[in-house]
């Protein structure tokens, strides 16, 4: 199925930038919304619904079974607005078998294994299969700014992923990163030229009950027009994990280094680089392994800074090819043979792809150009 058109005008369809599919959906509200993004993505949820099972069932002597799961999912159900329950509600219409506790999970849980699991049980191995580790960058150059990332995770999980664009009335465009029914992950960007990258961090503290990081995402793309509103919506309510954000628009990037109860700002002036660990001192405390991803935050960050000064126009500053391919340096950044995570999906400003950057051409962000729809 490549496309579905209604007699109202919403549709899905997929389109190809460069071998890359991604999925546009355009809708008059939310349920329909939801209806049409289930219907396209129907393998990505069941897969993901499949992996978050498995996880439980390692879970059994802990009593962490799938509904103890759904359980936790349930007390951060009052902190997603109404309308995007139902989004939720409308994906799961869509498919057999697949409830909208199903979808609430999802959407939570992130949440609930980096903001409760993780935290209660530090070394635990059955939660090394589901490490996320990621790289994200960010430039000031003299009228623009460019942030991206490299998207690290099991290869389990790489079926599970989507680029989605959303379309709707009255509300910016967005292009973001999926992974099942997950509403948005905070890696993307909206139309009003408004950009996220995330980092995840294991560390000793439980995130709050609070808005799922899904749900934070989608309507911080919604909503936000510039870094500063999206910092401040970010700020405005407790955490339910730990890790870092680049927030950036054409003029500015923030970087937000994230522990449940504490955000600590950093107002970029050139050049930074965020990966799977705090950079400021006071935070080193809170890491449940205070050496994991040293080596490759030092070793980007020489990279992008050498990159950076030493561009062709004499110039300082970054072009999106470059940072692609900074993107692209195996094995430090991009992580082709990684035993846990490895890189399966990339993006910058202009590019974005599934799988890394080394071996896989990447597709046009559609902001920029209008691509191809599949035949």
């Amino acid at each position: 199925m490549e496309k579905i058109e209604y007699l109202d005008g919403s549709y899905a369809i997929w389109h190809e930038s460069n071998s890359q599919k991604y999925l546009e959906v355009y809708a008059f509200n939310h349920y329909d919304l939801g209806f049409l993004e289930s219907k396209f993505l129907s393998r990505k949820i069941r897969t993901l619904k499949e992996l978050i099972e498995i996880l439980a069932l390692k879970f059994i002597p802990k009593r962490y079974a799938y509904q103890k799961f759904i359980s936790m999912a349930q007390e951060y159900e009052k902190f997603i607005p109404r309308y995007l329950q139902q989004e939720m509600q409308g994906m799961a219409d869509a498919l057999e078998n697949i409830s909208y506790k199903d979808i609430l999970l999802q959407n939570c849980f992130l949440d609930i294994l980096y903001g409760q699991l993780i935290p209660m049980n530090n070394y635990d191995l059955a939660l090394h299969s589901y490490d996320f580790g990621c790289t994200t960058f960010g430039v000031i150059n003299q009228n623009s700014t460019l942030t991206g990332q490299n998207f690290d995770l099991a290869v389990i999980f790489k079926p599970t992923l989507t680029f989605t664009l959303i379309k709707m009335p009255n509300k910016p465009d967005i292009f973001s990163l999926r992974t099942g029914a997950l509403l948005s992950l905070p890696v993307g960007r909206n139309s009003h030229g408004v950009a996220l990258s995330v980092t995840v961090i294991k560390n000793h503290m439980k995130g709050f009950i609070s808005i799922p990081s899904s749900i934070k995402a989608r309507i911080a793309f919604e909503k936000c027009n510039n870094a500063e509103t999206l910092y401040n919506f970010m700020i405005n309510t407790p955490s339910t994990t730990s890790g870092t954000l680049l927030i950036a628009d054409e003029s500015k990037i923030i970087a937000l280094e994230i522990l449940p109860s504490k955000y600590k700002r950093e107002d970029v002036t050139n050049t930074i680089v965020r990966s799977n660990t705090y950079i400021s001192n006071s935070l080193q405390k809170y890491l449940i392994k205070p050496k994991y991803s040293k080596k490759r935050q030092k070793y980007a960050e020489k990279q992008l800074n050498e990159a950076y000064n030493n561009n062709n126009n004499n110039n300082k500053g970054l072009t999106d090819d470059g940072l692609l391919n900074l993107l692209a340096d195996d094995p430090i950044i991009c992580r082709m043979k990684y035993r846990r995570s490895k890189t399966i999906a990339f993006n910058t400003k202009l590019y974005f792809g599934l799988g890394n950057p080394n071996q896989n051409k990447p597709g046009i962000v559609p902001f920029n150009q209008i691509n191809e729809p599949l035949k």
